[in-house]
């Protein structure tokens, strides 16, 4: 039986996070993007404990490899980032240095193609790992990607339709009607109500996790 003081809290979060995306209803797209991203982040940092850093900013890999702007990076503590004086938590992360990305939509029914945009942008860096201390799977070359919606779709099999059709992202939460479903790499995992959000926290502490320590060298990306 799903314990019930877990429930009450993730109901409550769900509540605040809607009450934030009112909110910044109305305003333009730039803030409100920015709200958004701000708040789940801010979230998250709350939900994982240190030494798991939270920002935005684009990734690099040893090749050359360039993604697009990512709303929230969730950043392993193995590997030098760069800032971006005066921008916030901007920063230039390189790929090894990432357990997995957070794209923040209004809508995801009317901005699915931006989220695939995006996830194809990231999907050809590549991490480099030397020797490693895994608790459970071995982590991917990829870096994961996952979408958090405030709206969207309202049925399951809509969902596990669009993550089965897509490669390149691993998960897909949509708050209000309380779904999140994932990738068979992350367990094809479907919960709904409360624990939709439950759903998206036990894929990231996955990803991780996997990793306890691992050897990476900054200097490929200079020579």
């Amino acid at each position: 039986m799903p314990n019930q003081h877990v429930v009450r809290r993730l109901a409550g979060i769900q509540q605040i996070l809607m009450g934030v995306h009112q909110a910044s209803s109305g305003m333009s797209s730039a803030t409100t993007g920015q709200e958004r991203a701000a708040f789940i982040d801010q979230f998250l940092s709350q939900v994982f404990p240190l030494p798991f850093r939270f920002g935005n900013g684009d990734a690099t890999d040893s090749a050359g490899a360039k993604s697009g702007q990512l709303d929230v990076v969730v950043e392993l503590p193995f590997m030098p980032s760069l800032p971006l004086a005066g921008a916030g938590n901007s920063r230039l992360y390189l790929a090894e240095n990432i357990a997995a990305v957070v794209e923040v939509k209004s809508n995801i029914a009317s901005q699915w193609n931006q989220a695939v945009h995006t996830a194809a942008q990231l999907a050809p860096l590549r991490r480099q790992f030397g020797a490693q201390m895994i608790m459970g799977a071995a982590p991917t070359e990829d870096i994961p990607l996952f979408v958090a919606a405030y709206t969207g779709w309202n049925q399951m099999e809509t969902l596990t339709a669009k993550i089965q059709s897509e490669k390149n992202i691993d998960g897909v939460l949509v708050i209000d009607s309380g779904l999140f479903a994932s990738s068979p790499r992350f367990g094809s995992v479907a919960a709904s109500g409360p624990f939709a959000l439950w759903g998206l926290i036990c894929c990231l502490h996955q990803a991780t996790s996997s990793i306890k320590a691992a050897s990476t060298n900054p200097v490929q990306y200079a020579i």
